[in-house]
């Protein structure tokens, strides 16, 4: 039997459509493998592009598979593009389908209808997309190189700030959270970066929520936890890195955090490698927040996520790193936050991007730990 690998949507918010092509477009379309042999089918006025643009070197239209006349007769345009994609695969001669579990209803019915049979691999690709090249692994490079630069703003912005009444103050304007999130956006588009998904400066008890992004006045004297992850506009790939601030002297219990948050972080990195479980990784993240006293019932302040997870195409992606057994391998870039929340204090969270190497790891991050600016 010969089973076709079929996907279809658009590949800017299909990231397996993308990954196989490494063509962009929003409109939808299909790709389709078997043995090795690729066909990408578009519409008519982005074929040109596909073919200039595509990784593959079957380039089809839509007109080829007589979409249009499809169209007039059915008067029904779901129902010719699901006749489209059974003569894509009968071109292709496929005796099954592999498809993803997100393919939708409507399509999985036609093609049913149209006499094929359908498996729904809800991991297609996951396995494939883990193992980075060393191109996409300079992709998420230059984009964690940007990710640095707009870190390094913004708290430059945070270090010269002046403190009135509590409140940090630039030129006598109160410095926000939305006033840093610009900045940082600012120089992200400037190299390159679509920030649509971010960035996080959150100030405050509030940052106690991990993925509160932030609002209002900064204040002198509370950290200030800075999350940006963006994707570079040209290669489609991911970025992350977060670090913990704090305007002027920080107070005991902040420190006490940041402490042992920093060892956390160093704990994860020192077992990181080949083979290497991801439950054990969080593991030495818990033990050493267990000795340093934040663990257990109670009030104070917790570990109360998972140390990591994948970056590439999508900003969570395999493996992820927690409680769940999961093997790391060579090819793998993976996040590693530690974090502490206290909605009475607020929150501390490190973060540096590393890759799975055969010999151990490669931190992709490189920018300095400081609690205090």
């Amino acid at each position: 039997m010969s089973q076709v690998l079929l996907l279809v949507g658009d590949s800017a918010s299909n990231a397996n459509l993308f990954y196989k092509t490494k063509f962009l477009a929003e409109d939808t379309f299909a790709f389709a493998e078997r043995d090795g042999r690729t066909m990408l089918v578009v519409n008519d006025m982005e074929k040109g592009r596909a073919e200039k643009e595509s990784s593959v070197d079957d380039v089809r239209s839509f007109a080829e598979f007589g979409y249009r006349d499809l169209v007039r007769e059915t008067n029904d345009r779901n129902k010719a593009f699901t006749i489209l994609l059974s003569r894509v695969l009968e071109a292709l001669s496929a005796d099954g389908v592999v498809v993803e579990g997100q393919l939708p209803v409507l399509y999985a019915d036609g093609l049913r209808a149209e006499g094929h049979a359908l498996c729904i691999d809800p991991y297609l690709l996951v396995g494939d997309r883990r193992r980075k090249s060393a191109s996409e692994i300079a992709a998420i490079e230059q984009a964690q190189a940007a990710t640095q630069k707009a870190m390094a703003r913004a708290i430059e912005l945070i270090s010269s700030s002046e403190e009135k009444g509590g409140m940090l103050h630039i030129d006598g304007i109160p410095l926000t959270s939305e006033r840093i999130q610009g900045e940082i956006e600012a120089l992200l588009l400037w190299e390159g970066m679509d920030t649509s998904q971010g960035p996080i400066v959150a100030g405050g008890t509030g940052a106690a929520d991990p993925h509160w992004l932030g609002s209002g006045p900064l204040r002198a004297g509370e950290a200030i936890v800075i999350d940006i992850f963006p994707r570079s506009k040209r290669t489609r790939y991911f970025a992350d890195m977060t670090r913990t601030v704090v305007k002027g002297p920080a107070p005991e219990p902040l420190k006490a955090m940041f402490k042992a948050t920093a060892r956390a972080l160093d704990a994860a990195l020192a077992v990181i490698g080949p083979g290497v479980d991801g439950s054990e990784v969080h593991g030495a993240v818990r033990e050493v927040f267990a000795e340093a006293g934040f663990e257990g019932e109670g009030p104070g302040a917790r570990f109360i996520h998972g140390t990591g997870h994948g970056i590439g195409l999508e900003i969570h992606e395999s493996p992820s790193i927690g409680t769940r057994q999961v093997e790391l391998r060579p090819g793998d870039v993976v996040t590693v936050e530690p974090g502490l929340y206290d909605s009475e204090v607020g929150g501390i969270r490190l973060e540096d991007l590393v890759v799975v190497t055969d010999e151990g790891f490669q931190d992709l991050t490189d920018f300095p730990r400081q609690l205090e600016v």
